[in-house]
């Protein structure tokens, strides 16, 4: 296997969903490509090294312009063959795949995994290999040795008949849900993390074993709360839904920083070079590696309690605390009696302060925790751009 510390294996689709949202018209842009290019300018903002597999294909991920800022800012963007040196796991990883949706798809439960009402529509917004059975047996025997060959063709060709009854969604998103069940299973046996394109996200997580905690999501997760309580104050005030429940913070930072489309990726690398950002970086892909190892949890536990004082502290600036408060039992002397009565009272907890000359992944994270109180969401923001 090629060297890939540190690097998180991406979907394909999510690249080409990306790329497409990058250089569509904004009002006829899906929102599944929408949100693929989120989660890549999150990548590039947030990972050491992301990647994507090469192993079923004999051409490369066609986004020049991504691959152009990756190169001339420490490749942290490339492709690899995760499981080359293998035929046999590779042929092992594909039946175990076919054997994974041919289940879903006889109990009927693939579209209720995938987590989203599919329309007729919804297939259009991907590659077209996904609607093609003869080009995915194709593509997909690509990377398989001789030796493996015609067991996998076997096991294909009986999807592909199982799947031929089923309607043209059905099919289209059976062969995607493959994708995605092989990918989660290289990832495992290569031992890097798995970042599924959105639509395999929910699939993933109730079909196979739990995925590997990931730092970066609990911290993004955390100082996303500001803005969901900003939101739900809104919201509570006016009596509806005014304001979006859908922030993607780091994205929608981008777009805030951009006066153009054609800006975008350049704006996300400029703040992935930031002094802050990498910082922050350094301080999650740490946290992410003892996590890995399952090592130094006083180091774990003490940056989980950083970012909690953190979101605290912010929350207290903008107004967003409630006062907290505990019961407890007096026992009130009167003539001839006791009495006992229940009272709130304020409740006194100590939460370890933030230094006031915050470290640089600290100044960041409490940057973006205000931002997300200004910024509009990432698909109004992106729609907005020339």
């Amino acid at each position: 296997m090629e060297p890939h510390d540190g690097y998180v294996l991406m979907d394909n689709t999510t690249i080409f969903g990306a790329r497409r949202a990058h250089e569509a018209d904004p009002a006829e842009c899906s929102g599944v490509d929408l949100r693929s290019l989120m989660d890549v300018l999150e990548a590039v903002v947030l990972l050491e090294g992301f990647t994507v597999d090469n192993s079923s294909r004999d051409t490369y991920v066609d986004w020049p312009e991504l691959y152009d800022v990756s190169r001339v800012n420490g490749d942290f963007f490339r492709e690899t063959a995760l499981v080359a040196d293998s035929g046999e796991l590779y042929a092992e990883l594909l039946g175990n795949s076919a054997a994974h949706v041919l289940r879903l798809v006889r109990s009927g439960r693939l579209l209720d995994d995938l987590g989203f009402l599919t329309a007729s529509d919804d297939i259009r917004t991907l590659p077209s290999l996904y609607r093609d059975s003869a080009q995915f047996v194709d593509l997909t025997l690509q990377g398989v040795d001789r030796a493996h060959e015609q067991a996998v063709a076997r096991e294909l060709r009986n999807l592909v008949r199982v799947l031929d009854g089923t309607g043209a969604v059905v099919r289209g998103l059976a062969y995607f849900a493959f994708r995605g069940f092989y990918y989660q299973g290289m990832a495992s046996s290569a031992g890097v993390p798995y970042m599924p394109h959105t639509w395999r996200s929910t699939l993933i997580r109730n079909r196979l074993a739990p995925r590997r905690a990931r730092f970066g999501d609990l911290v993004m997760g955390k100082v996303g709360l500001i803005r969901g309580g900003m939101r739900d104050r809104v919201n509570g005030e006016l009596g509806g839904a005014a304001i979006s429940a859908d922030f993607p913070l780091i994205a929608s930072y981008v777009a805030g920083q951009c006066d153009s489309r054609a800006t975008l990726l350049k704006t996300a690398v400029e703040v992935r070079r930031s002094a802050k950002a990498t910082a922050l970086r350094k301080w999650i892909d740490g946290i992410e590696h003892k996590l890995r190892d399952q090592e130094d949890l006083v180091a774990i536990r003490a940056a989980q309690d950083e970012l909690r004082t953190l979101v605290h502290e912010t929350e207290r600036e903008l107004g967003l605390t409630r006062t907290e408060k505990q019961q407890v039992t007096l026992t009130i002397g009167v003539p001839m009696l006791s009495a006992e009565t229940t009272a709130s009272m304020p409740l006194r907890t100590r939460r370890p302060r933030l230094l006031r000359r915050r470290r640089p992944h600290l100044v960041f994270l409490r940057e973006l925790a205000r931002e997300s109180a200004r910024l509009a969401p990432f698909d109004i923001a992106f729609r907005r751009l020339g």
